[in-house]
């Protein structure tokens, strides 16, 4: 749903309040209604205890005409009471016929409403019957109540309860509308904070102190998400930065042995080592390019899919028989320790691993052994590869399996490693549900990675 706060709450104050004033009003009026209905059952209640001992005393005719004049008397001008008296010796009836017309004489004694033409509202009666005394038969003595005067009260209550509920309604709407701008002011101070963090000032961030609990909680998750979106722009320049510098070289490698070439004239055999030499560059710009698309897969949440049951010390045994000239050349020796079943890819595996060699290999002693270790955790299994060479710094342990990380920049580097090998060992990890990690002790150097699996054994 789509508007203000304030007017959403507005009109959930007066649906809130409508509601709560619809029953108020209700009830109110039901009350009033019964109370008045309660009055006239207890006047023509009082009309009957006065009139019915002197109606069971008058049993001769002659009395009955003092009777008559009696009634008469008590019958006000504008007959909003009337009595009537129903026999079947015409000589003991008064009042006349009912004006609804029904015989009334047949029904039984208490309360009716009686519906007269021509008025809007019934007249409440009160029927019983007076046994027969000497010569007077039994009588049916009515008495009836208009309820003009009384149902005139209940509808002017209800045309003022309306007017006050509707009164009481919009001032709930305007107070709930204040209200709600009032309480939500700290959100428009956090908004105009917001809006006035300054373009190009990623460190800046939302002042927290003064905010009510309620607010404090969104702006510690935004400034949150501040640190993070600052952290991927200095990843981003890092890595930007990195980029150009790693394809920098080869593009100018390639400038460069091109305009020299150019400039004298040059027989097939150099023009053919000139080629080689360019092709070399270009596939390295072209492993860097596939390496980082590979990273950018891995780093948007894809994960291993071509999954087979493997032995991880078979497919190890082929990933060091794969390399054994690289290591030839350093008189390497590779010892693999412990075995498993995993699923995994097995694809990913040998590249990861094969980094994991090679990074060894490089900074490896010479004459010394590597040792692959495969081990059970859980439900993970780690791999890791240990080497004995130069220590490495604890502050620099965190950071080597970021893009392009070096800890030690003035070691001599082959163009074949552009920095990303540790990266990709890290988005295998990830892309199996894993994690990397590097340890420095002891003269070992060791880096490795876990594989989670569902079948391991």
């Amino acid at each position: 749903m789509k508007g203000s706060i304030a007017r959403r709450l507005a009109l959930m104050f007066a649906l809130a309040a409508i509601v709560i004033t619809s029953t108020s009003a209700v009830l109110l009026r039901c009350s009033l209604k019964q109370s008045l209905e309660t009055q006239m059952h207890n006047e023509l209640a009082l009309r009957h205890s006065v009139l019915d001992p002197v109606l069971s005393k008058y049993g001769s005719p002659a009395m009955w005409a003092v009777m008559r004049d009696k009634l008469d008397s008590l019958t006000p001008a504008d007959q909003r009471v009337r009595y009537w008296v129903l026999s079947d010796d015409p000589v003991y009836r008064y009042g006349g016929a009912m004006p609804d017309g029904v015989d009334r004489s047949r029904h039984a004694d208490g309360f009716a409403i009686m519906e007269i033409a021509g008025q809007h509202c019934p007249m409440m009666l009160l029927s019983k019957t007076i046994p027969a005394q000497g010569s007077r038969p039994q009588l049916r003595f009515i008495v009836g109540l208009d309820s003009t005067p009384f149902m005139a009260t209940l509808g002017n209550f209800t045309k003022t309860l309306i007017l006050t509920s509707a009164l009481g309604i919009a001032l709930a709407v305007l107070l709930g509308y204040w209200v709600s701008r009032f309480g939500l002011e700290p959100v428009r101070r956090l908004s105009n904070q917001a809006n006035s963090l300054p373009p190009g000032d990623s460190k800046q961030r939302l002042e927290t102190e003064a905010l009510p609990a309620e607010l404090q909680e969104l702006a510690v998750s935004f400034n949150g998400a501040l640190a993070r979106q600052e952290a991927a722009w200095c990843q981003l320049e890092g890595f930007n930065a990195n980029v150009a510098h790693e394809l920098r070289t080869p593009l100018t490698n390639l400038i460069g042995q091109t305009q020299v070439a150019l400039v004298h004239e040059r027989d097939a055999n150099e023009l053919q080592d000139l080629l080689q030499s360019n092709l070399e560059e270009l596939e390295r710009m072209g492993n860097i390019v596939n390496d980082m698309l590979f990273l950018a897969g891995a780093e948007s949440g894809q994960r291993a899919t071509e999954l087979s049951d493997v032995s991880l010390y078979e497919e190890a045994s082929k990933t060091v028989e794969y390399l054994e000239p690289a290591l030839l050349d350093k008189q390497l020796n590779v010892v693999i320790q412990g075995d498993m079943r995993v699923r995994i890819d097995r694809r990913l595996f040998h590249r990861s691993l094969a980094n994991l060699l090679h990074n060894a290999a490089r900074y490896a002693a010479p004459a010394s052994t590597i040792t692959v270790s495969l081990v059970r955790d859980g439900l993970q299994a780690e791999v890791s590869v240990s080497n004995a060479g130069e220590p490495i710094d604890s502050a620099h342990l965190e950071h080597l399996f970021e893009r392009f990380y070096r800890a030690d920049a003035a070691r001599a580097r082959s163009d074949a490693h552009h920095g990303l090998g540790l990266s990709i060992v890290r988005a295998v990890a990830s892309m199996h549900g894993g994690r990397v990690f590097a340890r420095s002790e002891q003269g070992l150097n060791t880096f490795g990675f876990s594989l989670t699996s569902d079948t391991l054994r």
